[in-house]
């Protein structure tokens, strides 16, 4: 399909707010869609918008070619190494609830003589965040951890416009999708400040939907949150919301119906379904939760790296000399083990694209390295999943959030079951270890680990 302008992204909710159009098309803005709840351009803009738009293609063979020049593309991408790591800092670890592993690669990018500082996420206020330069150690720690709801990241590249210099940059992969599209087709130049990137390991993006039906669940006054905590206090960690009055609510993210409801995968950005690229294909090094059978009993969790560079790998064996990590080397099955075969194939983002396609509806032309070790999920789950997600975003859009809880708790019920229960034999159980399915990290290969 001949895509001259965004309206196919506009009709099709698909826009993740990387900014990319906006930087090819002045006459764009991105504004927070009042009943969609997700951030998108004003209008359709023109083709040099649509060029580099991730919602609408992503040639991944040649983005990565570009980016790592000569490097072989496995179903993983381009992988030099993959490693389990944590911070020694215990503290970092506990507000990370995972490795902490973004902020010491961060500090010690700051501290090279070639690296001018870092292009971050920071907080404005309440629900608002946006990019932002660092250029001290001393800032790192300040920074919020991962944040789930969608936000416009078109400063990313108004600041690789007006900066001098050479920049750490940290970003989700459809971010980085949009940045490249934009760099190598309309301002080459840019490339010359991206010092490297650490991208995260996504676990999707959520519409505003998402926070405002958490909110009246637990009865909380959206119009005053004034800071949000989506991780902290070890491994899994909990959902922290803070009000103008100084209250701090605090929601388990594992056991919590509410937040299973309003958190499930029918609250993430349309565009979410779609993502082939989880891994962070674009990345020099890929940061994310290992979630393994062997990591599941440490008190502050332990962060997945995938190292794409040399230099990638260099700096996790620098900061393991220097004593700032404890790490140990693993393989491309850690990935495989921790993201799901699902979600590291594509196993339903593939199949229910063609679905929709056979529908004559539009999607976004994906195609990464993943495909040849995909296997498609049956178009019976895809049409089911179809029909649920238009019903929860018509109630979604309705504000009928309590509609969707007693949903959860009677028809759905059943399925978040068996999810926990898949999870018990899985992670605690080790049932694949024992049926010679795979093969565990051994213990020992742990010790140093909190």
């Amino acid at each position: 399909m001949d895509v001259h302008d965004l309206s196919v992204v506009l009709e099709n909710d698909l826009c993740i707010g990387c900014g990319a159009c906006v930087a090819a098309d002045p006459t764009l803005e991105l504004r927070l869609n009042p009943t969609k709840l997700i951030f998108e351009p004003t209008h359709a803009g023109s083709a040099r918008a649509a060029a580099v738009c991730p919602a609408i293609s992503v040639d991944y063979t040649h983005l990565q070619s570009m980016r790592f020049p000569g490097s072989e593309q496995g179903p993983f991408g381009v992988v030099e190494s993959v490693m389990l790591a944590q911070s020694v800092d215990y503290n970092r670890n506990m507000k990370a609830s995972s490795g902490g592993l973004i902020k010491e690669l961060l500090m010690a990018s700051l501290q090279r003589d070639d690296v001018d500082g870092a292009i971050v996420l920071g907080h404005v206020a309440g629900l608002d965040y946006e990019p932002k330069v660092i250029k001290s150690v001393d800032e790192v720690d300040s920074l919020p951890g991962s944040i789930y709801h969608n936000l416009p990241k078109h400063r990313v590249l108004q600041l690789l416009h007006e900066l001098h210099g050479s920049y750490v940059l940290v970003a989700i992969p459809c971010e980085l999708e949009g940045i490249f599209n934009y760099i190598y087709s309309s301002a080459p130049d840019l490339e010359t400040k991206i010092h490297s990137t650490i991208g995260l390991l996504c676990g999707w993006q959520y519409s505003h939907h998402a926070l405002r039906a958490i909110c009246e669940f637990k009865k909380i006054d959206f119009d005053s949150i004034t800071d949000l905590s989506y991780r902290g206090g070890g491994p899994v960690g909990k959902l922290r919301i803070t009000t103008s009055d100084g209250a701090v609510r605090t929601v388990n993210r594992r056991v919590d119906i509410s937040y299973q409801t309003a958190f499930d995968r029918h609250f993430n950005t349309p565009r979410c379904h779609f993502c082939i690229n989880h891994a962070n294909f674009l990345s020099d090094i890929v940061v994310g939760d290992a979630w393994l059978p062997s990591t599941v009993g440490t008190r502050t969790g332990i962060s997945l790296i995938i190292s794409r560079t040399k230099n990638a790998d260099s700096l996790m064996r620098d900061l393991s000399q220097e004593g700032r990590i404890v790490m140990t080397e693993v393989s491309t099955a850690e990935i495989e083990e921790s993201q799901t075969h699902r979600i590291a194939f594509g196993d339903f983002s593939y199949a229910y694209a063609s679905y929709l396609r056979r529908l004559g509806r539009f999607v976004p032309d994906l195609r990464g390295p993943n495909i040849v070790e995909h296997r498609p999920v049956s178009d019976l789950e895809v049409e089911e999943f179809h029909r649920e997600l238009e019903t929860k975003l018509r109630l979604q859009r309705q504000g009928a959030y309590r509609v969707l809880r007693r949903r959860k708790v009677t028809r759905e019920l059943s399925a978040l079951l068996r999810r926990y229960v898949r999870w018990f034999l899985v992670r605690i159980l080790r049932i694949k270890s024992l049926t010679g399915q795979r093969q565990e990290v051994p213990r020992d290969q742990l010790s140093e680990f909190r």
